[in-house]
């Protein structure tokens, strides 16, 4: 599938002429005429890069730019800031607003082609550091960036963030038995089968060997538990690959009313998950409570 451009420009001459441009290159257009419209798109449609107009009425450029690079779900997007300045300060001022590069009118097409290819290099890049290659979950170092910001975020809005942390059960059985082919089949599937069944603004990690973190935004304990059971359930009742596979889930949500950090509910979900393990595996525990009935 081709890359996909979102050109955001008020003057639509500006906005035919970048258009004819990156389709000659078969890329993928879309198109949006202010700020407003543009975090819309960007949101619902995830593009590969941004050519950003810095003069719009409404919502500027500067500040378009900043609303994006200020929220975890598409800081990562590349934008290139299209302007007509040539003054130092506001080159600084788009920079700080978290622009990846600056294209100044009047520009042609190789260069305005040379700087999206550039940014489409970057992306990938950063995107192949972000990911488990095993499994597809997201990686620790991209926890370690993104999750803190996303807890921040509900907690701003007073909304509770629950986490997840996941253990498969006995992996290292399932290795000196059959394999660590198998097992690797096995943390793939699990990965698979996890991502899955969340939403996709929920963010899936595997922290390292056989552990995955879940951080759901905007999600309360109840909520939290009836994922963790439906997950459970989701592994336990199919097997991978002929070997039974099970998992081991502590849950806790933050409490907005006390402002509690990300550190603090992760400390609770391990508890949790501590208790199930003691407990021989295969269940829910929430901040290391009696675990609920097993349906």
């Amino acid at each position: 599938m081709s890359a996909r451009i979102l050109v955001v420009d008020d003057n639509a001459l500006n906005v035919k002429l970048l258009v004819e441009w990156l389709e000659h290159e078969a890329y993928v257009v879309g198109t949006a005429a202010d700020g407003f419209e543009a975090l819309s798109k960007i949101e619902a449609e995830g593009p590969d890069t941004v050519l950003l107009d810095v003069m719009m009425p409404g919502l500027d450029g500067f500040e378009t730019c900043r609303r994006i690079k200020a929220d975890p779900a598409i800081a990562h997007i590349p934008v290139v800031m299209v302007t007509a300045l040539e003054d130092v300060d506001d080159l600084v001022k788009g920079f700080e607003a978290g622009a990846d590069d600056f294209l100044t009118k009047p520009f042609n097409g190789r260069e305005l082609l040379a700087r999206v290819r550039l940014q489409l290099r970057r992306k990938w890049h950063y995107e192949q550091s972000q990911v488990d290659p095993l499994t597809g979950a997201y990686s620790r170092r991209h926890f370690d960036a993104h999750a803190p910001r996303l807890a921040a975020r509900c907690r701003t809005a007073r909304q509770p963030v629950a986490v997840l942390m996941i253990d498969v059960d006995h992996l290292k059985q399932i290795n000196d038995v059959h394999g660590h082919i198998a097992g690797d089949h096995v943390l793939k599937e699990v990965g698979n089968r996890v991502i899955s069944a969340l939403r996709p603004s929920d963010l899936v990690t595997r922290m390292g060997g056989d552990e995955f973190v879940v951080i759901m935004p905007e999600t309360d304990l109840d909520a939290a538990l009836h994922v963790a059971e439906r997950l459970r359930g989701r592994i336990a009742d199919v097997p991978i690959e002929s070997v039974a596979v099970t998992l081991s889930i502590g849950a806790a949500a933050s409490r907005p009313e006390a402002e509690e950090e990300l550190g603090a509910t992760l400390k609770r979900a391990d508890a949790g998950l501590y208790q199930v393990k003691r407990a021989g595996g295969n269940r829910v525990s929430a901040d290391g409570g009696p675990e609920p009935p097993q349906g």
